[in-house]
């Protein structure tokens, strides 16, 4: 059977979180797969393993309670179910937050915190990623 393909997963369209985070990738070589719409959802879903999923909250057309919707399809595909998804959205939605954990998110935090932590939480991805297979 041919290696799986594995990417990590990333809806956002705040062009600086998206260069954060393809920067914070680009040296461990993290294999990025951005997502805008739940047609591209549902295809990356079938198409790769995802060895990570981060999630801006805030996201016009996926954001808020579609992300709810986006990890429990993820969660019920067998070759993603293990997949480690944060979600990050305004500090001054507490209940947004809570409300992103509760539909399944392992972790969902701060903008801020999100920015700061970013970095290592991709290369410890990428590393899974090169040492898969």
């Amino acid at each position: 059977m041919a290696e799986e393909a594995q990417r990590i997963f990333v809806v956002c369209t705040d062009l600086m979180f998206s260069a954060r985070i393809r920067e914070a990738g680009a040296s461990s070589g993290a294999v990025f797969e951005f997502i805008g719409s739940a047609e591209k959802f549902d295809m990356a879903a079938e198409n790769f393993n995802a060895v990570l999923f981060l999630m801006d909250l805030h996201h016009p057309k996926l954001g808020g309670d579609e992300a709810g919707e986006l990890i429990r399809k993820l969660r019920a595909s067998p070759r993603n179910k293990g997949v480690y998804a944060i979600a990050f959205g305004r500090h001054d939605q507490p209940e947004l937050l809570k409300n992103a954990e509760a539909a399944g998110f392992d972790k969902a935090m701060p903008r801020s915190l999100f920015v700061r932590e970013m970095p290592e939480i991709v290369r410890r991805a990428a590393s899974r990623i090169r040492t898969a297979g």
